[in-house]
């Protein structure tokens, strides 16, 4: 729940103390309610993940579920959460905006969208009442829902040129040509 107060707060602050040009925008809003899930989403992502393949493995595996043990799944799943993790991350970077918002949006919705149908049913199928089982199940309900609703008010309200290449891509022309571009 930490995490998911996180996002909320640190969007609504930094929407209200934004300087942006584009502030009060409904683009700008849905970029930094984008960055507010996809950042904070993307450092527990590592986290979880290191914990996956580290030496709490077998704790972390407990806490999922009485039947998990530390294995091959485990693995691979903490690999999948740093590389997700990552990529969310790296849209911190202004220049990382455009396209990689779009990568890290889709790949933090298959990822979280596949964790929250094993969950649920580990829940309702096999009535794994764990606290990391439970817990998981709102928080993957907001991330993905706010980052897919996010994304797609932001795809919509903002210049394609600025959605595709970042916030700076008519800067960069301009840079590149020597000119203005209007």
């Amino acid at each position: 729940m930490i995490q998911l107060a996180l996002m909320i707060l640190g969007a609504i602050v930094h929407i209200v103390v934004d300087r942006s040009a584009s502030r009060r925008t409904t683009g700008r809003a849905a970029e930094l309610v984008l960055l507010w899930i996809l950042v904070p989403a993307g450092v527990f992502g590592v986290f979880a993940g290191v914990g996956h393949i580290g030496p709490d493995a077998p704790e972390i595996a407990k806490d999922i579920g009485p039947d998990f043990i530390p294995s091959m799944f485990q693995w691979e799943l903490g690999w999948n959460d740093i590389a997700v993790g990552l990529l969310c991350v790296l849209t911190f970077r202004v220049r990382n905006r455009g396209g990689w918002l779009d990568a890290a949006v889709w790949a933090l919705a298959i990822s979280y969208g596949g964790d929250l149908a094993g969950h649920i049913s580990q829940y309702y199928i096999h009535d794994n009442t764990a606290t990391n089982n439970v817990w998981a199940i709102p928080a993957e309900i907001y991330i993905v829902g706010v980052a897919v609703i996010a994304w797609a008010v932001y795809r919509r309200t903002t210049p394609r040129s600025v959605a595709i290449l970042g916030p700076n891509a008519a800067r960069g022309v301009e840079e590149a040509v020597g000119t203005p571009v209007s």
